[in-house]
């Protein structure tokens, strides 16, 4: 018998570092059977190919272990292994060919784990040449492609399978004949085409763990769940599921301790009466579409602590109960409960309480909640039983986040200045008049204070108490109607976040004060009445927002530390002081609306400043002179507005250095050049708006069907273009096609700042729209509203039908241009569409009947051509009136007078020839500043009627060209 060999080793969580070199001593114990090396920090070293030695290894763990580089083949040696577990070294490849090899070699394997390894070169069906023995698979984050294969759900031993964060990866299950050992299924975020769950999933009998969160399932939620009998973890929260919960088969699910269907499209009643769920203690079903009354038994469950219905649609109203589960946490919050408030001072375990926008009547009492962490009543009808002066000793000793906000609350509640243990109190949005430095003197825990929007606030130390408020971090004072700053409150040493936006805070920004805490990291004096800014005494700023003051002179330049600095729509002066480009972390530089002139300085779009810089928002200055044409390699901006100032020259090509941007706005300026049909190659653009300048010559394309092929809105209105409408860029713009599947979200950015919990700053824009002369704002931006705007150039010939390939445009408008022939019958595939401007060209031939089909279509403008026939009728043709036909006189129908099938012959058409409405669509971007995100608005509001202009105007543009159009258009 062989003696003295060390068959095992574990060294896992053995704080091992550095390398693990090939001559290394541990690969001369030849005869290893189990390897641990999980949990140490080997980041610095590659996966030798030495492992491969160990050929007698049966179990190898490397998990969490910072291995890095590609891994060799020779691991496929390891022929023995029956549990393999290479998971989080995310920094480790394996390639497609070495896979395929190891996946061949380990026919004994039972355990392969390789959450977070790179697997991007690996074809999915590569898994199907997997041992027939493996008991465990785990696949998360491996950046996998293509088609998952079907069979491997129906692998014979298969126990334990997951695959997450796979969102290129294509998953189907199995419809029929789907049965398998299966004990833990989950598979979330990842593309799950088939669409909905199968009715075979009930055939796993096995079943304890299934989750098939954020996968994009659609369909009725399969009452086939309820044969899986040994199920305790159910979720299926984040999909798309519709139609009813299936009661019956959830009240079969007599093992089950967390049910999650949150975030779906679920509606309808809840079950009056309850079946089972004896184990149950988790059962989240918010943000739904469920309605009708809270049945008690929800409130009587044996075991049940969370209970999650917030953001639906229940009315109530809540039923009586008798007996009380042992809730700790309670969330009804958003929903339209009606009806008198129970007592929830039954439920003595509970922590977490949240009854928010609500119509909830009577009194609230919190006797017996003293466990109570936070409470949230904010835009609720009830009344608080602490609210009086007696109740004002009531202690709740662990209450540590307290939202009262929209409680049409009259005066600061006493029962707060008691709350020593409050770190997050919100009583914004009520109508408290008063507030005094000696009712936050308990408070030494309150690390954030929101007062906003209680107008007018009298902010008050009357009696010169020393407050020290050691974790105070973050103060919002805004619209409070303030005319000085509360000493007492803002120069606390621990404020961090300070909002004064919307007040009435006059004077000068200067040294000397001793208004401010000292690590400021974020200020907002937002619509003040602040005149000069002389001096920033916040030395630690990372976000200074000055915008809409009265601020005038030329523009100081904020300290080195500073990521955003937004001081638009102000009154400033002069130049740009090259200085600024020594703000080494500068992300967001919003100067617009002010009159600044002068040239933009060179180091803004090179050098070092402009690796840092993603936004620059110039418009509406005095600027002039080129662009310049020094955008450097490896730049990250994704925003620039230059537009409405007086730049001239061409488009500088170094543009084509910028692969992050996403929004280019060029418009109302001087420039004289030709299409830049180059910007197409930059992978991310979304917005470009060339509108108003003297742009010129054809629009060249590449025959590169990929180019603009993110682009959502682009106006190219007020040129001078000819020549054809591109046929072949209407086929390549890929952004305006299919979005019908896109989640909307807002347009944002994340800059990540300097706050101890690590929180992001977000930073957004809104747009705003020209409508009949008029400057309309919408504050928010989502990422599916399109556009296409034209008009106003020397566009001829047909309009194309590619043009009916953009499934999801909104706004399309081609007015006032030499177009002729036929409205393409393709129109009719516009399904979104919502304003169509065709005036002012030549087009004839009959309305297409398609266009009775677009649903959405609000607006509609075909006047000033040359169209006969019948105007089609019903939907939404029944809405327009004669102004969206005029000057066609070969048109007949409701809504104009004349009738069709007279035997009177059609007066002969009058063409106007150019009329250049000023009254088109005008897109013009101003920035947000940081907080709320964004939102493209979506309506037919976007959009105006194309009027004629009055003679007057006319003249005067005859008279002194297109620069007086603009002008003119800036200032109305």
């Amino acid at each position: 018998m062989e003696t003295g060999n060390v068959i095992g080793l574990d060294l896992s969580f053995s704080c091992l570092g550095g390398t693990i070199p090939s001559n290394s001593t541990l690969f001369h114990l030849h005869h290893l059977q189990e390897l641990n090396l999980a949990h140490n920090d080997f980041s610095s070293s590659q996966l030798a190919s030495t492992f491969g030695q160990f050929t007698n290894l049966t179990h190898l763990n490397i998990s969490k272990s910072g291995f890095t580089g590609t891994a060799p083949l020779q691991i496929s040696h390891l022929s023995k292994l029956l549990s393999l577990d290479l998971s989080y070294n995310y920094d480790l490849l394996i390639e497609g060919h070495v896979f395929e090899k190891l996946l061949g070699s380990l026919t004994q394997l039972q355990q392969l784990l390789l959450d977070g390894v790179n697997l991007s070169s690996v074809v999915p069906t590569s898994f199907l040449n997997i041992s027939s023995y493996i008991t465990t698979l785990t696949l998360a984050g491996n950046e996998l492609q293509g088609k998952f294969p079907v069979d491997v759900f129906r692998f014979p031993c298969l126990q334990k399978f997951s695959l997450i964060d796979n969102f290129e990866l294509e998953v189907n299950f199995p419809k029929s004949n789907w049965s398998s050992p299966l004990r833990s299924l989950v598979v979330s975020n990842v593309n799950a085409s088939l669409g909905e769950v199968p009715d075979s999933i009930g055939n796993l009998r096995s079943l304890e763990v299934l989750d098939l969160s954020s996968s994009n399932l659609k369909g009725s939620i399969p009452a086939s769940l309820g044969n899986l009998t040994q199920l305790f973890y159910l979720q299926l929260a984040n999909n798309q599921f519709s139609g009813r919960l299936p009661f019956s088969a959830i009240f079969n699910l007599t093992q089950i301790e967390s049910l999650d269907f949150s975030s779906n499209n679920l509606e309808g009643p809840l079950a009056p009466h309850v079946n089972g769920l004896s184990r149950l203690r988790e059962l989240r079903l918010y943000s739904n579409f469920l309605s009708g009354k809270i049945p008690s038994w929800l409130f009587s469950l044996p075991t049940l602590a969370e209970l999650w219905l917030s953001n639906n649609k229940l009315t109530g109203p809540i039923e009586q109960f008798d007996e009380v589960a042992p809730l700790e946490w309670v969330d009804l919050g958003n929903n339209e409960i009606n009806g008198p408030i129970p007592s929830f001072s039954k439920f003595v375990n509970l922590t977490h309480l949240d009854l928010s926008s609500n119509k909830l009547n009577g009194i609230f009492d919190l006797s017996n909640l003293t466990k109570l962490e936070s409470l949230s009543l904010s835009n609720a009808a009830v009344v608080l039983s602490f609210t009086n002066r007696s109740n004002g000793n009531y202690s709740f000793p662990n209450i540590g986040w307290l939202n009262l906000s929209s409680c049409n609350l009259s005066e600061f509640p006493d029962v707060v200045r008691n709350l020593q243990a409050l770190s997050i109190l919100d009583l914004s949005y009520n109508r408290i008049e008063m507030i005094e430095a000696d009712m936050f003197l308990k408070l030494q825990s309150l690390s954030y204070l929101d007062l906003s929007s209680n107008s007018p606030l009298a902010v008050r130390n009357k009696g010169n108490v020393n407050l020290v408020l050691p974790y105070l971090a973050e103060l919002n004072l805004s619209s409070c109607n303030i005319s000085k700053v509360p000493i007492f409150l803002t120069s606390q040493d621990s404020l961090m976040d300070l909002d004064l936006s919307n007040n009435l805070i006059q004077g000068k920004i200067s040294e000397g004060t001793t208004e401010w805490g000292k690590n400021i990291v974020s200020i907002n004096l937002e619509k003040n009445y602040l005149t000069v800014a002389e001096y920033y005494q916040w030395t630690k700023v990372e976000v200074l927002n000055l915008r809409s003051n009265l601020l005038e002179g030329p523009l100081l330049v904020p300290p080195h530390t500073i990521h955003f600095f937004l001081i638009s729509n102000n009154k400033l002066s002069g130049e740009i002081p090259s200085s600024i480009c020594n703000s080494g972390s500068l992300e967001i530089l919003d100067l617009s609306n002010n009159n600044l002139s002068g040239a933009i300085p060179e180091c803004l779009v090179s050098g070092d400043i402009k690796l840092h810089l993603l936004v620059l928002d110039l418009q509406m200055n005095h600027f002039h002179g080129n662009i310049p044409d020094s955008f450097v390699e490896g730049n990250v901006l994704t925003t620039l507005y230059l537009n409405e100032n007086d730049f001239d020259g061409p488009v500088p090509k170094s543009l084509i250095n910028c692969h992050h941007l996403e929004v280019l706005n060029l418009g109302d300026n001087n420039i004289n050049d030709t299409f830049p049909y180059w910007l197409g190659t930059l992978p991310k653009l979304q917005v470009l708006v060339l509108r108003a300048n003297y742009f010129h010559g054809q629009l060249i394309h590449s025959e590169n069907d990929s180019y603009f092929s993110s682009l959502r809105i682009l106006d190219l209105s007020h040129n001078e273009f000819s020549g054809f409408l591109p046929a072949a860029y209407f086929k390549s713009f890929k952004g305006i096609m299919h979005l019908r599947d896109v989640q909307m979200l807002y347009m944002q950015y994340f800059v990540v700042s300097s706050f101890p919990d690590g929180r992001p700053y977000s930073y957004g824009y809104s747009l705003v729209v020209t409508m009949k002369g008029v400057n309309t704002k919408f504050d928010r931006v989502l990422n599916i509203f399109t556009a296409i705007d034209m008009s106003s150039n020397n566009f001829e010939g047909k309009i194309p039908e590619t043009v009916g390939n953009l499934t999801s445009l909104q706004v399309l408008n081609f007015s006032h241009n030499k177009l002729t022939g036929h409205i393409p019958s393709s129109f009719g595939d516009l399904a979104a569409l919502e304003s169509l401007d065709l005036s002012s060209n030549k087009l004839d031939g009959e309305i297409p009947m398609q266009l009775a089909d677009l649903n959405f279509l609000e607006v509609l403008n075909l006047s000033e051509n040359r169209l006969v026939g019948s105007i089609p009728q019903g939907k939404q043709f029944s809405t327009f009136a004669n102004d969206s036909y005029v000057g066609n006189l070969g048109l007949c129908g409701f809504p104009l007078s004349k009738k069709c099938g007279l035997d009177e012959p059609p007066a002969p058409p009058v063409f106007h020839e150019e009329s250049d409405s000023v009254f088109g669509l005008d897109w013009k971007f101003v920035m947000m500043g940081y907080g709320c995100g964004m939102v493209f608005g979506i309506s037919a509001g976007y959009i105006m009627l194309t009027l004629e202009k009055p003679k007057w105007l006319v003249r005067m543009v005859q008279q002194f060209g297109n620069k007086v159009l603009r002008r003119l258009r800036r200032y109305r």
